[in-house]
């Protein structure tokens, strides 16, 4: 089936909701706001391995298929020969009838795609994946479906159509329930660019030096999408006052464009060269406090917002 290559850096960096938007046809704001995705933040103080931002946890992706309209149904490989033709056939009924499976970790870190297309004769698969190098689906046998975190397909089963305002308050109430372990994590990603120590040894601040450009990235890719994602939903509750909305989408659009200004796009060894300027360090640990308070304004007009939905 025809789907898109999956891209990063055009606005749909959370690879979850981007491959179930696509699968489903739904908008990835409205995926990323009822999943809470949008309005949080999380952070691996000791390793920063920045997989550890993107928005994957199990109760997230729940949120998000229930507001797609879909259940998972994840069948983590190695597959004997008799699982083999029994995935092959659900895969093909998958894309046969327009409900792509999702898989994570197709080659590449355990982020996820889509498994678009079969040959049954090879048997071989065709994917989308954040990780191709062109825009020709990429093309993988068994041998590709290797453990839980490399090439796991989860399929995606209908439910009934989502109460738009249930899946709405759901996602605002775990952002709100999020909200002190968003503030932490900013705290400590701020204590962590002004630690020295971590930047001392050019190696290490090189891949450290990385791990932020990718945690930003996805940063600003979320609260881009939580301004949207609340200037989209008034509609939904007429008793709610549209300001609080306003205010709430202003601030978390203020903190991405805070947040941008730390740098975006391809990472190149210019970015990780100005990780060991010191100087460049505090002004992004200040604009990361920034967006701590920018964050907090958010919440708290949701807060207002939330009250008065019904």
């Amino acid at each position: 089936m025809e789907i898109a290559p999956l891209r990063f850096g055009v606005g749909h960096d959370c690879t979850f909701p981007a491959a179930l938007a696509a699968a489903t046809e739904n908008e990835y704001d409205w995926l990323m706001g009822c999943s809470a995705a949008a309005f949080t933040t999380s952070l691996d103080a000791e390793g920063w391995d920045p997989l550890a931002a993107a928005p994957s946890d199990p109760p997230t992706r729940d949120r998000a298929a229930r507001a797609a309209g879909v259940r998972l149904d994840e069948v983590a490989p190695p597959f004997d020969e008799d699982m083999r033709a029994l995935v092959l056939e659900r895969i093909a009924e998958a894309i046969d009838t327009r409900l792509p499976p999702l898989v994570r970790g197709l080659g590449g870190p355990p982020e996820y795609g889509l498994l678009i297309g079969y040959d049954e004769t090879a048997p071989a698969f065709f994917a989308r994946t954040f990780f191709d190098k062109g825009d020709e689906p990429r093309r993988v046998g068994w041998e590709a479906f290797e453990d839980e975190t490399r090439g796991t397909p989860i399929f995606l089963d209908r439910r009934t159509a989502p109460d738009r305002a249930g899946a709405v308050r759901e996602g605002i109430d775990a952002a709100l329930a999020a909200g002190d372990g968003t503030d932490r994590a900013l705290a400590s990603w701020a204590e962590a660019v002004r630690d020295e120590a971590r930047w001392s040894d050019a190696k290490h601040a090189g891949s450290a030096a990385f791990a932020d450009h990718a945690m930003r990235a996805l940063l600003v890719d979320k609260r881009r999408a939580a301004g949207r994602f609340l200037r989209s939903i008034r509609g939904l509750f007429p008793n709610a006052p549209g300001a609080d909305l306003l205010r709430a989408a202003e601030s978390y659009g203020y903190a991405a464009e805070t947040a941008a200004k730390g740098g975006l796009g391809e990472f190149a060894g210019g970015t990780a060269m100005r990780f060991l300027d010191v100087g460049h360090r505090r002004a992004w640990a200040k604009n990361l406090e920034i967006v701590r308070e920018h964050d907090r304004e958010g919440r708290e007009a949701l807060t207002a917002a939330r009250g008065a939905m019904r």
